[in-house]
């Protein structure tokens, strides 16, 4: 492996045709590109730990491509002008999580898995994501379309990442480090109003009952979570 950022490695370029669900690749998209319907989500600022009780909630409730099987899944995020904190949580019966946090290689979304996609700058196509498992295995890369993609390792302490098991579901909920976004994209400037691209979804390639959730409608006839063309905008407040 060979350093990539003082936050991140590069594992390879990835053959495995990207982190996330199967289907057709994305080709042509980016930044500029929009899908008709569009959401927008305000990503309140807080001062210290987040209080979740107090952060509005988004919905990941869109089945596309299968049935929801009686699934849904919600997303908060919050910033402290440091860092995005994102907490993510599934209601599901039937848990798979085969992948440990010690797998730098993990595929999360064959387990249950809950996927933030975040495209930082609207000038720059690249986006990242971020995919856990119930385990806290993750998958976190960077490209512009799912083939291709670089797979980055964080070093333990930029995500801070917990799981939890819930009634009824799972939950995990970490942070972004803007400092980490800016090794990556060094023109990054997390300034009040800054209008951010991203998505949301809950998946299981894998699971007894195969789906696909998200946040803002994603323009594929076939399942491609890789289709930043669907992205909503995100707004740091």
């Amino acid at each position: 492996m060979k350093k990539l950022v003082p936050f991140a490695l590069v594992i390879s370029m990835l053959a495995l045709s990207g982190c996330s669900s199967t289907g057709a690749s994305q080709t042509g998209s980016g930044a500029g590109a929009s899908s008709a319907a569009q959401k927008t989500y305000t990503i309140a600022r807080v001062d210290g730990e987040p209080d979740w009780d107090s952060v509005s909630q988004l919905d990941i409730n869109d089945a596309e491509w299968t049935d929801s099987f009686g699934m849904r899944a919600y997303a908060q995020l919050c910033h402290d002008g440091q860092a995005i904190y994102v907490h993510m949580r599934a209601e599901e019966q039937d848990i798979r999580a085969t992948y440990t946090p010690d797998d730098p290689l993990a595929k999360c979304y064959e387990d249950c898995c809950l996927e933030f996609f975040l495209e930082p700058m609207t000038s720059d196509s690249r986006y990242l994501n971020f995919e856990f498992n119930p385990n806290c295995a993750v998958c976190n890369e960077i490209g512009t379309q799912k083939t291709g993609r670089i797979r980055l390792l964080p070093a333990s302490d930029v995500l801070n990442a917990s799981p939890s098991r819930i009634e009824g579901g799972w939950e995990i909920t970490y942070r972004v480090p803007f400092s980490y976004i800016q090794t990556l994209y060094p023109t990054f400037n997390p300034e009040r109003g800054l209008q951010m691209r991203g998505n949301f979804y809950k998946c299981g390639n894998l699971t007894e009952n195969k789906h696909y959730l998200v946040w803002n409608h994603v323009d594929s006839e076939t399942p491609n979570l890789h289709a930043p063309a669907s992205f909503g905008v995100l707004i740091l407040e």
